[in-house]
């Protein structure tokens, strides 16, 4: 069997230093967290408290795939509170991450071999998700 070439793609470094982070960490030495955007502090009370009641009380299983209509519909409605933009929830897709949400956009806007502009500095993922996709990152 055969790799595919699509995952001829360079490291994400982020992982290292996540890594060599947490290693220092269990050396005992202080660690401030600016490699990724992993929060420092818990969820607030009211929200861990609103997980464990659903939890409690709604069977467990998977999700609609778009994400939860009420999620959707909530996302919608800030986008007109915060923005004065009128979303249809119907075009909101609720994903576990940006990554994930990346896939989608670039298979969803381009064609294999298409060539993507990306703006400098940006977000390193952006480059390894166009390129396991067949895709050329431009900038």
């Amino acid at each position: 069997m055969q790799n595919s070439s699509r995952s001829r793609v360079d490291p994400f470094i982020v992982m290292d230093v996540m890594e060599a982070a947490r290693a220092a960490e269990a050396a005992g030495r202080h660690i401030i967290h600016m490699e990724v955007g992993q929060p420092g502090t818990p969820a607030p009370a009211r929200a861990r408290a609103a997980v464990t009641g659903a939890l409690h009380d709604d069977p467990l299983g998977y999700t609609v795939a778009l994400g939860l209509p009420a999620l959707r519909e909530g996302i919608a409605t800030l986008y007109k509170d915060w923005y004065n933009v009128d979303l249809d929830p119907a075009r909101v897709v609720v994903t576990a991450g940006s990554s994930g949400a990346f896939v989608l956009a670039f298979t969803a806007l381009f064609d294999s071999g298409a060539r993507v502009g990306l703006g400098e500095p940006g977000y390193p993922s952006y480059r390894q998700i166009l390129s396991a996709l067949g895709l050329t990152p431009v900038g």
